[in-house]
């Protein structure tokens, strides 16, 4: 929410997200201390949109435009009026099901977007798809919980013994809750699990002509502008930039190099860093920042993967022969 270069749609999701979650656990609290019961029929009408709107949210980070497609949009809608109505049926654990339902449906799906490369995050700097996928995983097994959680109610419920809380409530939950995280991250894994593949199969691919001309302005780009310097570029500012779609500008690198787009724009910022180490007096880690890494560890990596040296030793020694 905080991070002003995230598309805004994003932002808003993740924040009304938060909100839907405060204002929740404020209803319980209040039902709970202060026995407003008359909140119970109004918490689950607001407890079922916090996962769709989560799941947005990274849509919308995997959007070249910033934000959910009209489908998408289309879907979820008419996904939470069936939910809103079914919420209204007389039935005493109806809310829960329903809720369960919803939370469910949207961990698998976000369960799936787990299994896409950092190239589909297009509004993500490849650099930091490793923040982008511990918030998925975050936020899948805060999902998880809720659904535990809803589970033992509606078991606490079913079985019209109190005593049942305190076996579920212990122990028990927690094993609801792994074998539920299992089946979310397994099914999605079982029927998509061909997606991880995706990238490596267009590295086998044979390029296309304009493959070879969208590299070709790219790599023009890249050596006129410097943009590799830039920590937040993202493939969908690199589209922009040139005018295309910006999942071509991943096919392109992917068929024509055989790499993706976080190795290509590495490539450009190892060279850069070699340049002002053996033409500059600047300590490593100032050059680091001035290439375009924000992490040492990323950078003596990439560094070593292409010149076989780390960083200070390319300094100290030179590039030699390399």
């Amino acid at each position: 929410m905080s991070r002003p270069l995230l598309p805004v749609a994003a932002r808003v999701l993740f924040g009304l997200a938060l909100g839907l979650v405060a204002v929740v656990t404020v209803f319980v609290g209040l039902r709970s201390e202060y026995g407003i019961e008359a909140l119970s029929r109004i918490q689950p009408h607001i407890a079922i949109l916090i996962a769709p709107t989560l799941w947005l949210g990274f849509q919308s980070l995997a959007s070249t435009t910033g934000a959910p497609s009209r489908q998408r949009l289309l879907i979820v809608a008419i996904g939470l009026v069936v939910g809103q109505l079914a919420l209204f049926l007389p039935t005493a654990w109806s809310a829960d099901l329903v809720v369960i339902g919803t939370n469910a449906i949207c961990a698998i799906l976000l369960a799936r977007m787990l299994l896409q490369p950092s190239e589909a995050f297009v509004q993500v700097a490849p650099g930091k798809f490793r923040m982008t996928r511990l918030a998925l995983l975050f936020a899948l097994f805060f999902i998880g919980l809720i659904v535990a959680a809803d589970l033992i109610f509606v078991a606490v419920l079913s079985a019209g013994n109190t005593g049942i809380i305190q076996l579920l409530t212990g122990v028990s939950g927690v094993i609801v809750t792994v074998v539920l995280m299992s089946a979310l991250v397994g099914v999605p894994l079982a029927l998509g699990g061909q997606t991880r593949h995706a990238t490596r199969d267009l590295a086998t691919e044979a390029p296309l002509e304009e493959d070879h001309d969208l590299l070709r302005r790219l790599d023009q780009l890249m050596a006129d502008q410097q943009i590799f310097t830039d920590p937040d570029l993202t493939l969908a500012r690199l589209g922009r930039r040139l005018h295309c779609p910006a999942r071509s500008v991943s096919k392109a690198v992917n068929r024509v190099n055989g790499e993706n787009i976080s190795r290509y724009i590495n490539g450009f910022r190892v060279r850069h860093a070699a340049t002002l180490l053996t033409t500059t007096d600047l300590p490593v880690t100032d050059i680091m920042l001035e290439a375009g890494f924000q992490s040492k560890s990323s950078f003596n990596t990439e560094f070593r993967r292409l010149t076989g040296q780390t960083p200070s030793d390319y300094k100290s020694h030179g590039s030699g022969d390399k």
